[in-house]
């Protein structure tokens, strides 16, 4: 069943957070456009549209209704689907994109393997996520029950994310990152840098390969 109670219940809120904290939304964007293929795109989980739109993504899909109705409001008609049983035929995009997602599905690993089924051969998978294991990932599980969206949430490493992405068939992975810790005195928190080390949101780009 997917999770989406607390953003059927506060989708407003939701949306005002990216009005609200700019330069964080301007920098995920950027770290995305690092690795975002050319081509025809699915967003999986789409939510608003807040990436949808900007990043110029062809078809999303969302099971909020909440959420759809705000992305009327950008002019985007979302899909309504699950992730794990994706309404779309076989080989119908270059990419399908997961971003900040992937801790709201009940089968990770379902869920790219409906991405692999969409995408064509040696079709791309971006998925952009918070670390659990970075300083902001930590504290996200630790007051987790206290935030209505991610009360339900599961975060992943990028260990456990790429782990799922082999299984679904995918290899050649590379990662960016952002969103870096405040303490690092020859870089800025909204910087972009290669790996997924440092930062709290991580964008992964996978190829498929099977």
């Amino acid at each position: 069943m997917p999770k989406t109670q607390g953003y059927e219940s506060h989708a407003t809120t939701y949306d005002e957070w990216f009005d609200e904290n700019p330069d964080i939304y301007q920098a995920e964007i950027e770290a995305i456009k690092k690795l975002l293929p050319e081509g025809k795109g699915i967003e999986i989980g789409a939510g608003s549209g807040r990436f949808t739109a900007p990043l110029n993504i062809d078809t999303g899909i969302e099971p909020a209704l909440a959420m759809r109705e705000q992305a009327k409001f950008r002019g985007l008609s979302l899909i309504e689907g699950v992730a794990e049983q994706l309404p779309v035929e076989d080989n119908q995009f270059d990419y399908a994109i997961f971003i900040t997602s992937t801790c709201f599905l009940d089968n990770p690993l379902k869920a790219y393997q409906e991405a692999a089924r969409v995408t064509n051969d040696n079709g791309k998978i971006i998925i952009a996520f918070l670390e659990k294991n970075s300083e902001l990932g930590k504290t996200y599980e630790k007051h987790k029950h206290e935030n209505p969206f991610y009360c339900d949430a599961t975060f992943y490493s990028y260990n456990e994310i790429k782990g799922f992405l082999e299984q679904a068939g995918f290899s050649d992975f590379q990662t960016v990152q952002t969103v870096l810790p405040e303490n690092q005195t020859k870089q800025k928190s909204h910087d972009i840098l290669p790996g997924h080390d440092q930062g709290a949101f991580i964008v992964l780009r996978a190829v498929k390969t099977s």
